[in-house]
Formats: C-alpha cells, structure tokens, sequence
C-alpha cells in the first residue's frame, strides 16, 4: 500500500512540477476587423510545428505550452503571415494585423521528424500524407498493415482484433469494404482507429475505422493513373484513373478502375458425427476469373461563405465470376468408405449501385447547422451453377443445375442538427429512416427427376431512429453523453412454405457516455460506456443454399437475431504511452458453424446465434521516432468467452496480440518498410484458433510525379486460418487457406494539381452495407 501510496505522489509530482502557460490573441485586417476564418500556427525557434488550430471570428488559443520561444503563423485566403519570435515565461496575449498584401502562397510544406499516431481517449489517429504508408499499393494493403486490423483469407473483409466487424467510414460517409478497398491511398489523409466510439457513429459496432481523405481550397485539375501487378497463387492486374477538378466554389470528382483480377480462394473442414458414425473431410477450391468494372462521379457545389453545401454521388462497381470450383470430398458412414469429387462450373454476376444527396445549412447567427440527406443503393447477384460428381472415381455425371437471383434495395433519409451553446455546451440531435428490401429467388434442377426445387424468400426490414448527444467541457474535464431509440419491423416470408417465415417488431435503447480528464496536452484519462447492436447481413438472411458436395452445402438462415453488446472501457495517456482496458458482454454474437441436418443426412456451413461472449483485454501502444526510423508498436492481452449449450466449451486461455510497423528512409524519396503482426494460440470457449505471425516487408521510391512501390506480403506464409468447434453433434476442424504470399508492383503518375478540396458528403443510410 505504501508503494502505491509514494508512485501516486511522484506521479502528482511529475505532472504539477511542469510549467505551462497559455498563448491567446486576436486576429484583425487592415480595417480593424476580425478575419472571419484563417488557419494559425504555432512554431518554435527551431521552425518545429507545436501547434494548430482554426480561428473562425478572428480569436484564438493555444493552452498548456511549455516555455521556449515561438512565433505565431496566420494563414488566411492562401496567405501566409509570420509575426515575430517571443519568449513565453508567463500567459501570453497579442493582437495581430493581418496584412492582405503578403504573398499568395503555391503550397506549403512543413517538414518535420513527428509523431505519425496521435492518441486520443484510447483512439488511434495515424497520419497517411506524412508517412511512408502513403505509397502502399492500394487502400486494402493499407489497412492490412494498421494496428489491430485484420484482412480475411480472401481479401474481401476486415476484423478489428478484440473487436469484432467495425463500421467503416470515409469522412462522415457509412461505406462498406468493397468501397473502402476501391478507395485511391492517394486521397488519404489520416485513418481513425476508434475503440470507444460515441453515439455519433450510430448503434452498430464496438469500434470504427475512419478514412479522413485530404481538403484543400485551391482551384486546378489533377489526373492521377495507377498501375499495379500482384502475384500471389494467380496473377492479377489493377488499373485505375481518377480525375479532379475544383474551380471557384464548385467541384467534380471523376474515377475508373478496370482489374482484371484472377481470384483464387480455398477452404477445407475435417468433421465428425458421433450419433450417425459419420467421419469426413473436403478441402473446396475456387479459381474463378474476376474483371472488375468500378466508375464513380461526384460533385460539390459551395452555396455561400457560410459553409453551406450541397453534394450529389453516383458509384457503380460491376464484377461478373467465371470459373470452377471443385471440391474433394473422402466420407465415411457406417465403415463404408466413399471418395467424391465435385466439379462446380460457375457463371456470376455481380453488381452494386450507390446514389447520394447531401444538403448542409449553417446558421451562424443561431451557432448551428442542419445536415439532411438521401440514400439509395441497390444490390444484384446472378448466378448459375452446374455440378458434376465424380463418385469413387467412376467419372464425372451431371448431379444439378441452380439458378439463384439475389437483388437489395435500401432507401434512407436523414437529419442531423448541431446546436452549440458555447465553448463549454454542445447539443447534437437528429433522426432517420431506413427501408430495405431483398428477394431470394432460387431454381434447382436435380439429375434423373423432372421435379424442380424452388425457393422464393422476401425479406423487408423498415428501422426509424432518433437520437440525442450532449458535450459539457467544464475546464479540465468534459463529459459527453447520448442516447439512441431505434424501432425496427422486420418481415421474411417464403412463397413456398412457411417454415421460414418471421415477424418482428422491437424497440431497443442505445445509451453511450465518456467521462474524461484532462490535466495537460500529455496527460489523458477517460472512462466509456456503450451499449451497441450488430445487425445480421441481408445476405446471411437468406435462406438460399449453394451445393458443396453430397454431403455439404452452404446455407443463410432467415432466424438469426441481432447481437447485443455493453462495452465498459478505461484510457490513460501518459506522454508517448498509452494505457487501455476494457471489459465486454455480448448477447446472441454470430459465428460461422457446421450444423448437421437430420432430414437431409448432409451437414450445413452458416452463421448462427450463440448464447453468450464475455471478455476483456490490457493494452498498450508506443510509437517510437529516431532520426529517421519510424516505429509504431501495440501490444494487448486479451481474453474471450463464447459460450452455447448446444456446444462443447473448453478450458479459456489468455492470448497476446502484437503489432508492429516500421518505416526507414535512406533518402528524402526512398524508405524501406517492415511490419508485423503477431496473434497467439488461443480458446475462447467453444472455439480454438491457431497462432498467427504475418511479416510483411516494402521498399517506396519517388522520382518527381512518379511514384513506384514493392511489396512482399506474409513472407512466411502464416496467412491459413484454423478454427475448432464441436456445436450440435458435429465435431469440426475448419482451415481457410490464405491467398499468399503476395508479390506486388505499383506505378503512380500525378498529372496537374489541386492544393486543396472541399469535398464533403455523408453516407444517409448506416445500413447499406448489409447487403
């Protein structure tokens, strides 16, 4: 007790023997007026940024600086203005005349050894611009290589490690995967790894991950083409133009991407049945061809001076998928063995329409503003399938045709006012509206019958939401606090029987609150709370199968639930270190199972509802700057419970997740890059999962408007993902093989140049991306 007693006392000690004072003042033009807005700057004497902030009426203030000597920068309509180097030993207070006259600045460029991940109430904020992860190859390689994200098998999804799914963002737009990863690492700003999100980022998901893309003011085009070729177990090839133009107050965004990707994707489950003396185990490949078709148009028109806006968005991504996918099946019932291969010859189309239009008013006068918007985005799968099976090798015959249509509309609107009353109170409310509607139409012919199988499945979901958020800032402490109300009616019929037919209507409180203290700019603690949902896919819903072999098949499930999850976290920020823990209980999580089927003597892959999941982690993040070497490193202790009393649970064993990522530059335009990820052996319950290592080295190199990027990806091949389960009667060891490792070779040519956009649009519905 005593020694806790005197680490606390040398930690007051530490923090109260610093000594800062504030640096304010007041910003004028020649007329004695206050400048409206300008961005202002505080350097040291050795030309180090310390500093920044935006005055929007002419005042501003910089707290808890240390004593040194510095010189304020005013920039304003591209103009630059530095006043004179002080010496600050006490509160410091000046009024500046800002002088029109200066010279026009062409750009600005601040060169700096800083710190490229600032901390934040246990959120990471990673600077991209100023980083070697600007020259990365494409946006899904970027995220791949942040802390705690972790891309799956085949490349068309994201974890957030301790976290689940997170919500994806691109400035204050909801999006989905496969709009993040056609997203050009050229329009990236920062990316926000936030673990303790507010109720601003809606009731969905434990953590996000927010992609701020650059803005700027000045007029001009800019052409952008990129080239990459990547060579994993096939090779594929990228190709991508994206145009922009800004002239006064309006703006256009242009982009095209044509990849013609050769996608290889795999996956095996051994499995057993005590009850049925059933043993097998099937490995299914898939090499399909995938070219790509992505196009997207954007335009931002500025109504005043006011900040007042309007947006329009229009994206499309078309990818049809030919190719075959065959399965090895070795099967055993009874002591009889058997041996089959199925060849499943895949004809799919694939395509996603998005539509957006943003209204953004300001009222000064009322220091507020009103954002209101609408969504609507459509999503299409065609596809046919033939199989063939080739049974103890006695040659393949035809077994079944499908011809499965899957389609989603989503129709959202919304409105968000922003009331504040002053620096220390800020109220946020707002509402909206989502109506979704998918249809499952599926047709299947088997061999030797004239009788068809058929499934029609229509699935509509209407959700109305209202919220309210409120910040106090009360000097060195803030307190900000929210609560959500969604009603949610929820109707799936099937044509053909109503065995999977489901009727819903629920209502449901989401509270959300942060507690923070705030001593000085090095020191940071707070304390969350946040009760969130996790809402199953419209795609799982479906009831719609795809064959794997006689014995296996794929399979959504029109019953699952939403997921309930209350998070309770703490922060600490001491100087360059951070500290977090939390503590989770989820009610209903997801999973991905083998269920066997009684009927059909066959065992089903498909997500499911478990009972329970409880857990928590310890957690720490460093970043580390040497002259030229750069080091971000994070590492947690954690612990998951999933528990089920249809599933066998094991003893529960603590893992550790250890992240690192480095860059080194031998020249102003050439840097090397190392960076690793490391997962341990770990039992959460009713499932195991294997260790994994993924080392992952780059080398980028700039010679004026080219830019050129090596990969070399998982270089040690630990990409394969094994899970255990043993859940209904089925005993499983699943294994999704990883497509690596992965060479890779970027070409970037700049052409033009914009020094600032304005862009702004927010994504209406928060549910698209269920589809």
């Amino acid at each position: 007790m005593k020694s806790i007693i005197m680490l606390l006392c040398l930690f007051s000690i530490g923090i109260t023997a610093q000594t800062r004072f504030s640096i304010s003042g007041e910003i004028v033009d020649q007329k004695n007026q206050r400048l409206e807005l300008s961005e202002v700057n505080l350097f040291d004497n050795q030309n180090h940024l310390v500093k920044t902030t935006v005055s929007q009426y002419g005042t501003f203030e910089f707290k808890d600086v240390d004593v040194n000597s510095y010189y304020i920068q005013i920039i304003s309509h591209s103009r630059i203005q530095n006043e004179p180097i002080f010496t600050l030993n006490s509160d410091y207070r000046t009024k500046i005349i800002f002088n029109s006259d200066v010279t026009e600045l062409e750009e600005l460029k601040i060169i700096k050894n800083r710190n490229n991940v600032k901390v934040q109430n246990g959120n990471l904020n990673i600077d991209i611009t100023n980083s070697a992860l600007s020259k990365v190859a494409n946006s899904t390689d970027l995220l791949s290589r942040l802390p705690f994200v972790r891309i799956d098998s085949n490349g068309e999804g994201l974890s957030f490690v301790g976290k689940g799914v997170p919500l994806l963002y691109i400035d204050n737009q909801r999006v989905d995967f496969s709009v993040v990863s056609s997203l050009s690492v050229d329009d990236i700003k920062s990316v926000e790894l936030i673990r303790n999100p507010s109720i601003k980022y809606e009731a969905e998901g434990k953590a996000v991950i927010k992609i701020n893309l650059k803005k700027s003011k000045k007029d001009g085009q800019k052409l952008t083409l990129t080239e990459t070729a990547m060579f994993q177990k096939k090779y594929s090839n990228y190709l991508s133009a994206n145009y922009q133009a800004k002239k006064n107050k309006s703006e256009w965004k242009l982009n095209a991407s044509y990849n013609q990707i050769n996608h290889w994707e795999s996956n095996g489950f051994d499995y057993k049945v005590d009850t049925k003396a059933i043993t097998s185990d099937y490995v299914i490949k898939s090499i399909t061809k995938r070219p790509q078709l992505i196009f997207g148009a954007n335009f931002y028109q500025e109504l005043d001076n006011d900040g007042d806006y309007i947006s329009m968005a229009l994206n499309s991504n078309m990818r049809p998928d030919k190719g075959d996918n065959n399965t090895i099946t070795n099967y055993t019932e009874d002591m009889i063995r058997s041996n089959v291969q199925t060849m499943n010859r895949q004809d799919r189309n694939r395509t996603t329409i998005n539509a957006m239009f943003n209204f953004n008013k300001n009222l000064p006068k009322l220091n507020a503003s009103i954002f209101t918007g609408f969504q609507y985005k459509r999503e299409s799968d065609n596809v046919k399938y033939d199989f063939y099976d080739n049974r103890d090798f006695s040659g393949f015959e035809f077994s079944q045709f499908r011809h499965q249509l899957y389609s989603g509309n989503v129709y959202s609107g919304r409105m968000d006012i922003e009331k504040k009353f002053s620096d220390l109170l800020k109220l946020e409310l707002g509402g909206s509206y989502n109506s979704a509607e998918t249809l499952t139409d599926n047709t299947t012919r088997f061999a030797n019958t004239q009788e068809l199988g058929h499934l029609e499945y229509h699935f509509q979901e209407s959700n109305t939401a209202t919220y309210v958020n409120l910040d106090i800032i009360l000097k060195k402490f803030a307190l900000k606090g929210g609560v959500r109300m969604e009603n949610t009616i929820a109707k799936g019929k099937n044509k053909f029987t109503e065995v999977d037919n489901i009727m819903r209507d629920y209502t449901d409180w989401f509270p959300s609150a942060q507690l923070s203290f705030e001593p000085n700019e090095n020191f940071n603690y707070s304390l969350d709370y946040r009760r969130s949902i996790t809402r199953p896919s419209y795609g799982n819903l479906s009831s719609g199968g795809l064959y794997g072999s006689p014995y296996i098949e794929y399979r959504g499930n029109p019953f699952l639930l939403p997921s309930y999850s209350n998070t309770l976290a703490l922060n600490a920020k001491l100087k360059k270190w951070s500290l977090t823990a939390s503590l989770y209980e989820d009610k209903n999580p997801m999973g991905y199972t083998l269920v066997f089927d009684e009927e059909k003597n066959i065992s089903t892959f498909t997500i499911v509802n478990f009972d329970r999941a409880v857990g928590g982690n310890l957690g720490v993040d460093y970043e580390l700057v040497y002259k030229k070497w750069t080091s971000q490193n994070n590492l947690s202790l954690n612990i998951d419970k999933i528990e089920d009393a249809m599933a066998i649970s094991g003893k529960v064993t603590p893992y550790i997740y250890f992240s690192t990522n480095n860059s080194y530059s031998f020249r102003k335009n050439i840097s090397f890059l190392l960076d690793a990820s490391y997962i341990a052996k770990r039992t959460q319950g009713i499932f195991d999962y294997n260790a994994m290592c993924l080392v992952n080295l780059g080398l980028n190199a700039s010679f004026g408007r080219l830019d050129i990027t090596a990969r070399y990806n998982d270089i040690f091949k630990q990409m394969d993902y094994i899970q255990k389960l043993t859940y209904k009667k089925i005993a499983s060891t699943g294994i999704f093989y990883g497509n690596t490792p992965t060479v890779s070779l970027t070409l970037k040519y700049n052409l033009g140049n914009i020094g600032k956009s304005n862009y702004k649009e927010k994504t209406v519905n928060e549910s698209a991306d269920r589809l």
